[in-house]
C-alpha cells in the first residue's frame, strides 16, 4: 500500500479562483511560485484532478491536511471535511489546521472538529504566524491532541516566503515540545532540511517523533552534498520505521514514487517509507 502522508485541499475548494490568482502571486507566499513549477497550476486544480493524479501514480490513500498559511483557517477545515466525505476511500484520514492568532480557543476548535466531524490530527504551520513550534500559544493545542491521542504535524524545514525567516521551523524546537508532551505523536514535515541532522537527532531521541519527506524530490535525498546524508543513513537503519512518504501536492506523485524506489535503501525499508509506516501510524493496516 502506498500512502501519501500529506496532500492539501485544492485552492478552489476554499477560495475564489480569481481572488487566488490575484492574491497569491503578490502575497508573502509568492516565493513558492518561483520555487515549485507546480504551484502556479495549483490554482486551477480541482479535487477530482487530484484524485486522478493519485490514482495514475498508484497512490492508494492519502492524509488530507488543511494548511493555514493564507486565507481563512475555517474555510480550509470545511474544505477538507467536504472532500474527505466525498472521497472516503482516498482520504480516510484528515487533519485540521489552526491559527492561534485568532480569538477562537484553538483547543476547543480541535476538540469540536475531532468529536463532531471526525478529524484525527492537527497541522501546524508556525512560520505563517511567525511562531516557532515551541511557542507557548501552541501548547493548549498540543495538550488537547495528547489528550485525544491524535498526531500533530509540524512544518520542519525551509519556507519560501519573502518576508519571514526560515528559522521559525528549525526541528530543534520540536525537541522541547516532545519533552513537554511525551505522549504526543509528532510528525516533522518536509524532513527538516536544511537541518536534517537536527531532525534525525530529535526523532532518534523521541520515539513518538516521525520524519515526513513531502515536497522533497527523493532523488536529492541520495545525492551527495545535498545535506540529506543523515536521513539516508539512519532512515535505512535506526529510524526506518519512522520515515513517511509524502508529496504535499508540490511534486508529481508518480515521479516521487519512482525516485524513492530508486534510492539505495533496503527493499523492506522502501516499503516502509512508501506506506507501511504510515499505515501503522494511521491504523490503516489490513
Amino acid at each position: 500500500m502506498i500512502i501519501d502522508f500529506r496532500v492539501t485541499p485544492p485552492i478552489c475548494e476554499w477560495m475564489d479562483v480569481e481572488e487566488a490568482k490575484r492574491i497569491f502571486p503578490t502575497s508573502y507566499m509568492r516565493g513558492y511560485f518561483g520555487t515549485y513549477d507546480e504551484v502556479a497550476g495549483m490554482v486551477n486544480v480541482k479535487t477530482q484532478d487530484l484524485v486522478n493524479i493519485m490514482n495514475d501514480a498508484g497512490v492508494d490513500k492519502a492524509v488530507l491536511q488543511a494548511e493555514w498559511a493564507i486565507g481563512d483557517y475555517r474555510k480550509q477545515n470545511d474544505a477538507v471535511y467536504r472532500i474527505a466525505r466525498k472521497y472516503p476511500d482516498k482520504f480516510p484520514v484528515y487533519y485540521l489546521c489552526v491559527n492561534p492568532l485568532e480569538d477562537d480557543d484553538m483547543a476547543e476548535v480541535v476538540e469540536k472538529e475531532v468529536k463532531e466531524r471526525g478529524f484525527s490530527g492537527v497541522n501546524i504551520q508556525g512560520w505563517a504566524q511567525r511562531m516557532r513550534p515551541n511557542d507557548k500559544r501552541f501548547y493548549p493545542v498540543y495538550a488537547k491532541c495528547q489528550e485525544l491521542k491524535i498526531p500533530v504535524t509540524i512544518h520542519s524545514s525551509i519556507n519560501f516566503t519573502v518576508d519571514r525567516s526560515i528559522e521559525y521551523s528549525r526541528p530543534i524546537y520540536i525537541d522541547e515540545v516532545a519533552c513537554d508532551f511525551p505522549d504526543l505523536t509528532i510528525v516533522g514535515n518536509h524532513g527538516g532540511w536544511p537541518w536534517v541532522t537536527e531532525m534525525v537527532a530529535v526523532a532518534w531521541k523521541h520515539p513518538n517523533v516521525y520524519i515526513e519527506i513531502g515536497a522533497v524530490s527523493p532523488k536529492y535525498i541520495s545525492t551527495p552534498g545535498t545535506g540529506w546524508e543523515p536521513l539516508m543513513v539512519y532512515g535505512n537503519s535506526l529510524l526506518q520505521d519512522r520515515v513517511l512518504f509524502a508529496t504535499d501536492d508540490m511534486l508529481p506523485p508518480k515521479r516521487c514514487i519512482d525516485e524513492l524506489k530508486a534510492l539505495p535503501l533496503k527493499d523492506a525499508v522502501k516499503e516502509k517509507w512508501l506506506g507501511t509506516n504510515a499505515a501503522r501510524l494511521l491504523k490503516l493496516e489490513k
